[in-house]
């Protein structure tokens, strides 16, 4: 009987991600904990947003503000219907033509001024969606459903840009990272399904896994190949960081 040929390895979460701010500040509420189960879009952290807040408030109470946009709305319509009235008295003498000419310039400046306030209210809602977006990166959230399995800082520390203050790890699906000698890795490809055994003998688990990657290249010391299998893990019962073996 053919010998099942193996492939030592460690398993790692499929993603295991550290969170950072985008802006720097000092950390004014934290949600959550070392395993806390956290869902995706879930807020963590958030830091001082005082001022962010305030000018959302402004930026939207200038947007919503539209008294004088009306204001104009209703005389251009008004100065519409003179001007048209005007026409046919124009035509048999009824006004002079230097009251006609008024009437239009005054609807012409009427309309310069209403299509310029509402060339304001587009910038005025780009503002209000920038002063948003500010608002926002005072706030992290989890980009994936996960456990916390770290959380660096607490309320009232500063934190830079960029600087790592939060893990979380998705352990729903696992990721089998191993190598091969390159001869015996010949019959493996992408799709293959393949057995892993985790764990000590003893206690050891199987799990049945799809292999999503073969490295095309061999490395020249050793002789191995990598390679990735993934598998399963939905009741969160293979801990990601133990070494198994991959049989095929």
């Amino acid at each position: 009987m053919k010998s099942q040929s193996a492939a030592v390895g460690v398993t790692q979460a499929l993603r295991d991600v550290k969170l950072s701010m985008t802006v720097a500040g000092r950390i004014d509420g934290v949600f959550v904990r070392e395993g806390s189960r956290v869902r995706q879009g879930q807020l963590l952290m958030h830091l001082d947003r005082t001022l962010e807040e305030l000018e959302v408030q402004r930026r939207r109470l200038l947007v919503e503000d539209n008294a004088r946009l009306q204001e104009l709305q209703q005389k251009e319509k008004i100065l519409i219907e003179q001007v048209n009235a005007l026409q046919p008295l124009l035509a048999n003498g009824g006004v002079s033509r230097k009251q006609g000419e008024d009437e239009v310039m005054a609807l012409g400046s009427v309309s310069a001024e209403r299509k310029a306030i509402e060339a304001m209210k587009v910038r005025e809602g780009v503002e209000l969606a920038l002063a948003q977006e500010a608002f926002e990166r005072r706030h992290l959230r989890s980009p994936i459903d996960g456990v916390i399995t770290k959380v660096a800082l607490r309320v009232g520390e500063s934190v830079g840009p960029h600087e790592a203050v939060i893990t979380v790890v998705d352990i729903s699906r696992v990721r089998f990272i191993g190598t091969v000698p390159a001869r015996a890795g010949l019959s493996l490809k992408p799709g293959s399904t393949v057995k892993i055994e985790l764990g000590q003998d003893t206690q050891s688990k199987t799990r049945s896994a799809k292999v999503v990657f073969v490295s095309p290249i061999t490395d020249p010391s050793s002789g191995l190949i990598e390679l990735i299998a993934e598998f399963d893990n939905a009741d969160g019962s293979i801990r990601p960081g133990i070494s198994g073996r991959l049989l095929f």
